[in-house]
């Protein structure tokens, strides 16, 4: 089913959230807002647990707005991720340091398609002295915080029941709170199931002249409604766009990038990401929350869809593993169009290199490689709780397992991992078959 929300695409890949406004009446949401308090008095933050023990909580992610917005962006079978988490912002505390969250338990590359979202919820009013979460319109496609220099901060303020759908990687903050109440704001997560085939909302599948960046949005629309890449007939500048990535800012890098990716020039691409990588890799491996392979060539390679797919795979057996992690990477990242290399990406899953077996087992979900489950299902026995989480995560996009699979989903039920439990609880209490 559609929604005739195409609205909400446009923000999202434009200013990288959307609000939505639940119906509920002031009793239902001062309720939650009563029962949160009791529990922080109590026992302190529950964690992941706050949602189990406020039952309203779903009634808030399960309405009719919320639903279909997030179906716009994440599709019609999205997942809620068993992470969540209440952010207390008490009286006098002063603001956050504008950030990205890092991803639980995990390092994933930040990839621009709509794989993952976050959801804020507030319970009660919330206005510009009652500590606000502030988010930078535009800001979830760049890495560094020299790049939001242009962009202007906004405040999402609102009545009890807002309810801000937000892209993983959006810059944000909390506001100070100047008032002398507690301001809470539940944060959960959601992502993808399965790669877009059509459009998920009611749309023409006409590109909306919405977006500075056309060449990133216009790659990005084009993958939320399921249309495949579409090259272009050759980029004549191709000499001035691989100096422009060279050398630019990141904006500029990330527009070269989609630009020769667009127009099928992989080669070129593979060249610069050979060299980002070797300068980079030791870098990333020192920063908290990096995957080694956070090269902004990745992108070109994505939007270059199935042109770049027979180097890639060939790249997996590559002599140093950071080339082989970052093929399976893109590989990942390209999704349905790399369908072909599904055979070798599960053979990286025994790949000496950490990064590599975790790059391919997150991608083998995004290809919904049902072929291979039981190689994922082994993969629940990684001695990485990074691979076991993606692992879970990717049978669960799938949606199916055999017999073993399922043998291997019983015995991670007490894994040292919560997300590698929760996940696999899930699987076992769905009933795939």
């Amino acid at each position: 089913m559609t929604y005739p929300y195409n609205s909400i695409i446009q923000s999202y890949l434009t200013d990288g959230y959307v609000t939505v406004q639940t119906d509920f009446d002031e009793a239902f949401h001062r309720s939650i807002y009563d029962r949160i308090e009791e529990i922080f008095e109590s026992n302190g933050n529950p964690g992941n647990d706050i949602y189990p023990q406020i039952p309203g909580l779903g009634d808030v992610f399960c309405h009719p707005r919320v639903r279909r917005a997030l179906t716009a962006i994440l599709g019609p079978d999205y997942i809620m991720h068993p992470h969540r988490h209440c952010h207390l912002t008490p009286p006098g505390k002063e603001a956050q340091i504008n950030h990205k969250d890092s991803y639980e338990d995990d390092e994933n590359v930040r990839h621009h398609r709509s794989r993952w979202a976050m959801a804020f919820y507030y319970p009660r009013d919330v206005d510009e002295d009652y500590g606000p979460t502030a988010v930078t319109p535009g800001s979830q496609y760049y890495i560094q915080s020299q790049s939001l220099e242009s962009l202007e901060e906004k405040k999402l303020c609102g009545p009890a029941g807002l309810v801000t759908i937000v892209h993983y990687d959006l810059w944000h903050r909390a506001s100070p709170n100047l008032t002398d109440q507690n301001r809470y704001m539940m944060k959960f997560l959601f992502c993808r199931k399965k790669e877009p085939v059509f459009p998920s909302w009611n749309s023409k599948n006409e590109l909306p002249d919405f977006c500075k960046n056309r060449s990133l949005c216009e790659h990005l629309w084009r993958w939320n409604t399921g249309q495949g890449m579409a090259l272009t007939n050759g980029e004549e500048i191709t000499t001035a766009l691989i100096d422009q990535y060279r050398h630019g800012s990141e904006p500029e890098r990330l527009d070269a990038a989609y630009r020769l990716g667009g127009a099928g020039k992989t080669d070129g691409l593979l060249e610069l990401l050979t060299d980002d990588l070797e300068a980079r890799v030791e870098g990333n491996l020192e920063k908290p929350h990096t995957n080694a392979c956070q090269i902004d060539a990745i992108y070109g390679l994505t939007a270059a869809g199935g042109k770049a797919v027979p180097d890639l795979a060939d790249i997996l057996s590559h002599s140093d593993w950071w080339m082989r992690a970052v093929a399976a990477d893109a590989l990942g990242d390209i999704g349905r169009p790399a369908v072909s290399a599904t055979r070798r990406l599960a053979g990286a899953l025994e790949d000496e290199s950490e990064w590599v077996r975790r790059n391919a087992v997150e991608a083998l979900g995004n290809l919904n490689a049902v072929d291979v489950v039981d190689n994922l299902g082994r993969a629940l026995g990684d001695e990485s709780e990074s691979v076991r989480h993606n692992a879970a995560l990717s049978i669960l996009k799938i949606g199916s397992f055999s017999a073993g699979c399922r043998k291997s989903l019983t015995e991670v039920l007490d894994d040292s991992n919560r997300y590698v439990r929760a996940l696999s609880r899930i699987l076992l209490d769905t009933n795939f078959s």
